[in-house]
C-alpha cells in the first residue's frame, strides 16, 4: 500500500480501510494525519479540485491545514460526530425547556400539543445530525443530505397547519396579534443554534445548500420555541411571524455565502 493509493481511494468516494491500510499508516509519518477527525481532512482534499501533486506538495497542503487546526474552535470541531450533535440539540433543548416551563399553553390539547412539540424535537436532533456528518458523511451522502434542506424549511409550515386543530379555545384561532414581535423573539433566541453550530462545522469553505439547512435547523428550533411561548393559533400569524424565520435565516446565510465566494 502507497500514498497515492490512499489518496486515490478517497478520490473514488471512500475511506481506505484494511489490513494493509493499518500497516501503511504505521509507517508513514504523513498519511494518519489523513484519517484524523473521522477522516475530515482526507475527504476535504479528495473534493478539491486540485492539479497533478508531487507527493512533496500534497503533504505541504495537508500540514498548513494541520497548523491551522487550534484554539478553542479547532478543539470544538475535534469533537466526536456524536458529542457535537449532542451539544447542539442541548443548546435548542434548554431553551425550549425554559419556555415550556414557563408558558405551558393549557387551551391546547395535550396530544396535538405534544404531538407537535416531538415533531420539532426530532426534526431538530435529525436535522443537527446531518449538519454535524457533513464533513465525515460518505460523498454521496453529502449530496441527499443538501437536497433535505427544502424540507426542513417547509416543516415549520406544514405543522402550522395543525397548530389549530390542537385549540380547545375559539378565541385564539382569530387572534392575529403581532406576527413581528413572534419573528423578532424566535430569530434572536434562535441565534445561539447558529453560533453553535458554526463552533462545531468542520469546514472552512461550507457549501450553500448546507447552510440553507442551517437556517433551517434555526427555523425549526424557532418554531418549536415559539409554539410553547406563543398564545396564537392563528394560521396568518403562524405563517408569517414563526415559519418565515428559518427561511429568513437560510437567505441570510446564502447571501453572506455568495458575498464571501465572490470576495474570493
Amino acid at each position: 500500500m502507497e500514498c497515492a493509493e490512499i489518496r486515490s481511494g478517497f478520490v473514488a468516494g471512500r475511506v481506505p480501510a484494511g489490513p494493509e491500510v493499518d500497516a501503511h499508516l504505521r509507517s508513514c509519518p504523513h498519511c494518519p494525519e489523513l484519517f484524523e477527525k473521522e477522516a475530515a481532512l482526507g475527504r476535504r482534499l479528495a473534493q478539491a479540485v486540485l492539479p497533478e501533486l508531487a507527493p512533496g506538495d500534497l503533504f505541504a497542503l495537508v500540514e498548513r491545514d494541520v497548523k491551522v487546526e487550534v484554539g478553542l474552535r479547532a478543539r470544538l470541531r475535534a469533537l466526536p460526530t456524536r458529542v457535537r450533535t449532542a451539544a447542539l440539540v442541548g443548546v435548542a433543548g434548554s431553551l425550549m425547556l425554559y419556555q415550556l416551563l414557563l408558558h405551558r399553553r393549557p387551551e391546547y390539547s395535550s396530544g396535538v400539543f405534544w404531538a407537535i412539540c416531538a415533531a420539532f424535537g426530532v426534526a431538530s436532533v435529525v436535522c443537527s445530525l446531518q449538519l454535524m456528518r457533513g464533513a465525515s458523511a460518505p460523498l454521496g451522502a453529502q449530496a441527499r443530505q443538501r437536497r433535505a434542506a427544502v424540507p426542513w424549511l417547509a416543516l415549520p409550515a406544514l405543522l402550522a397547519l395543525l397548530v389549530p386543530l390542537g385549540t380547545s379555545s375559539p378565541v385564539w384561532l382569530a387572534a392575529w396579534a403581532s406576527p413581528s414581535a413572534c419573528f423578532i423573539y424566535g430569530a434572536v433566541l434562535s441565534a445561539p443554534l447558529l453560533l453553535s453550530y458554526w463552533l462545531f462545522e468542520r469546514r472552512n469553505d461550507v457549501p450553500t445548500t448546507v447552510l440553507v439547512s442551517a437556517g433551517a435547523l434555526a427555523g425549526i428550533a424557532a418554531n418549536l420555541l415559539l409554539f410553547v411561548h406563543c398564545p396564537s393559533a392563528h394560521l396568518g400569524h403562524l405563517l408569517v411571524g414563526h415559519a418565515s424565520i428559518g427561511v429568513a435565516w437560510a437567505l441570510l446565510l446564502a447571501a453572506v455565502s455568495k458575498s464571501r465566494q465572490r470576495a474570493l
